[in-house]
């Protein structure tokens, strides 16, 4: 075991250095031959603040593929470690007391967090492969992961079909009709799940920069997030032109396939802290899924990382934030930020893109509903859902409620509680606002 010490102002990038010399120093450890699976080497993070816990998160996954390539695999824990045990999901299995990162060699049962992504399951399948190809005992479950893992598509010797897996996509256009209008119906759909993994990058991308106390950096990923939203929003305009007669022509084809059971876009409600625990049990018992939901759903959604934020800025209590949030005290706390007069305030800007994201969602999620109410009416969603009843009670909850609320406490001067915060400088500024911290 070592111990390595987090500079103040560390962020994704340093970690990522120091935890790459811990490899090259675990690869030199002379050890045993026959003796790697025994071995790890343990590395103590000290003097990593707490709402910097989820940078280890980010370090880990940027260095996963370059350690899987090595034959290591790299874990990180820390007291609010979002990554999920693999046999119960909805028990948060990296959580300990003091940040620290494990390295060791790969193992047979990694098969249990390599095979959904082809890179990662390649790199197993050359260390493993024989095992399951000879005919030897293997439990069921490595095996029906191992048989179900999606492969890399042969390379083409065409830099750009290789590089834009071309042929892979188009051959995953498989329409269950011969129906045009239900192809311009499957392919907005696989678009869009594409477009909802780039938004949830972005947003992830926001609170690493919430992390290190960069608002530019989470501000420029934010303004991203939203651009993808009102970019998904078109795929509603192109959804429009089905007529009730061509979505009907192959409605049936569909069976109870709906959006709603969209995993991708269920991650990003849970990262945009809107979506309900309890839609993480959708997907229990789907191999590869499951894991990424429920870890999804234990991290901490961007809005809980602003409302950190602006208590390490002091403008709301820590207590605030309790189990029966303080919607009040929130309310109070944005609106001090806008009430700042200076537009070249650093928050003010970073809460207005935080906006602009609230409302691209809230576009998006007002076109579906305007979208399915002009296709079938009212009739009930492929879901099992109510239709169009329940897209527009979803379409009425708006990301960051607060945020929204502030504007009604703007006239007044008072409204909303904001008084019983002292005053204090708006944007003190990281420095600052470590140095509260310290003390």
């Amino acid at each position: 075991m070592e111990s390595l010490r987090a500079e103040p102002a560390d962020g994704t990038d340093e970690l990522v250095s120091s935890l790459r010399d811990r490899m090259q120093h675990f690869r030199d450890l002379p050890v045993p031959e026959g003796k790697e699976p025994l071995t790890a080497l343990v590395v103590l993070i000290r003097d990593l603040p707490r709402h910097r816990w989820r940078l280890l998160d980010r370090a880990q996954r940027r260095l996963k593929r370059e350690a899987v390539r090595e034959g290591l695999m790299v874990g990180q824990f820390h007291p609010a470690c979002p990554e999920p045990a693999h046999w119960n999901p909805s028990f948060a299995v990296s959580r300990s007391p003091l940040p620290l990162v494990a390295v060791r060699h790969m193992a047979f049962h990694d098969i249990l967090f390599l095979h959904a992504d082809p890179f990662l399951f390649a790199e197993y399948r050359k260390r493993f492969g024989i095992r399951y190809e000879d005919g030897g005992k293997v439990p069921q479950e490595f095996r029906t992961l191992y048989e179900g893992a999606p492969r890399l598509p042969a390379p083409t010797g065409n830099s750009y079909i290789d590089y834009q897996s071309v042929t892979l996509l188009h051959a995953l256009h498989q329409p269950r009709t011969a129906h045009q209008a239900e192809s311009s119906f499957y392919l907005a759909g696989q678009a869009k799940e594409l477009l909802f993994s780039l938004v949830l990058e972005e947003v992830r991308a926001a609170q690493e920069g919430i992390a290190a106390d960069d608002l530019g950096r989470s501000s420029w990923h934010v303004r991203r997030a939203a651009a993808g939203f009102r970019l998904l929003g078109e795929f509603w305009g192109l959804l429009s032109t089905l007529s009730p007669a061509e979505f009907h022509s192959f409605r049936d084809a569909l069976g109870d396939a709906s959006g709603n059971g969209s995993y991708k876009y269920r991650e990003l409600e849970f990262a945009l802290g809107v979506a309900a625990p309890s839609t993480a049990a959708t997907y229990e018992g789907v191999p590869g899924v499951e894991t990424e939901v429920y870890r999804a759903l234990h991290d901490a959604s961007v809005y809980d990382d602003a409302l950190g934020l602006l208590v390490r800025r002091g403008l709301l209590s820590a207590g605030a934030l309790g189990p029966d949030r303080d919607a009040q005290a929130i309310r109070a706390a944005w609106a001090r930020i806008h009430r700042e007069k200076s537009v070249s305030s650093g928050l003010l800007r970073w809460a207005e893109s935080l906006m602009d994201l609230a409302q691209a969602f809230g576009r998006w999620r007002s076109l579906h509903l305007l979208t399915v109410e002009r296709i079938i009416g009212y009739k009930p969603g492929t879901g099992g859902t109510t239709g169009v009843a329940w897209l527009r009670h979803v379409a009425s909850q708006h990301a960051f409620p607060e945020l929204w609320e502030a504007r009604s406490c703007l006239e007044g001067g008072t409204t909303g509680g904001d008084h019983a915060f002292p005053p204090s400088p708006l944007d003190p500024g990281p420095g600052a606002s470590r140095k509260r911290e310290r003390g």
